[in-house]
């Protein structure tokens, strides 16, 4: 099954009579596609706009993962679930906006920290719903803390050191102040790079 077969399944809310089999997979193929967007658009170089570019991504991830359980929520529920996490995600995203002050850097460790953010929201989520909504705030706390620092190692160890990306990048920056390729193709190498990531 596509991505999209996956999303326009999710939409109808056609997962009433869904194998368990079929609803993991739907599961797993919106906790990517949510994770790799997050990462993607933290790409983007200003510091404290991460936040308003990833909310929506992870509140309609929440949705899609509630309706695949058979839940129909409105943002303000998500909202609350997400609550729950609370200091979590609010200190990940300031980190992830203090991270963007240090050049090439700070996008490498953003890029990592919203992929498995995004990751780690998915994972709690589909527990959460699939516990038919009864597992502790407690019990949430903590499958997130460690679903994060799990995807975030898996992310780092994926990709080599982040003083190899590090390198990389500062050589392709040099490479574009030196002339020796425009800022078209800086942005398409730049954007080639990180998304490797």
């Amino acid at each position: 099954m596509t991505y999209a077969e996956v999303l326009e399944r999710i939409m109808r809310g056609d997962y009433d009579d869904a194998s368990a089999e079929e609803r993991s997979q739907a599961v797993r193929m919106s906790i990517q596609a949510c994770a790799v967007a997050s990462a993607a658009v933290t790409i983007q170089p200003f510091p404290l706009v991460d936040t308003a570019l990833l909310a929506p991504i992870q509140i309609g991830m929440v949705q899609a993962i509630g309706r695949i359980h058979g839940h129909r929520l409105d943002t303000k529920s998500v909202l609350e679930i997400l609550s729950t996490l609370g200091a979590s995600i609010v200190a990940q995203n300031a980190i992830m906006a203090a991270a963007k002050f240090v050049p090439f850097l700070g996008w490498v460790v953003t890029i990592s920290m919203a992929y498995a953010l995004t990751w780690a929201i998915g994972e709690v989520s589909d527990h959460y719903f699939s516990s038919g909504r009864g597992a502790t705030s407690e019990e949430l706390r903590e499958r997130f803390k460690s679903v994060y620092r799990a995807k975030r190692e898996e992310k780092q160890r994926e990709h080599g050191s982040n003083d190899s990306l590090k390198s990389r990048l500062q050589q392709l920056k040099e490479a574009f102040e030196a002339g020796l390729i425009d800022e078209a193709e800086f942005d398409r190498k730049k954007q080639d790079l990180l998304s490797d990531f």
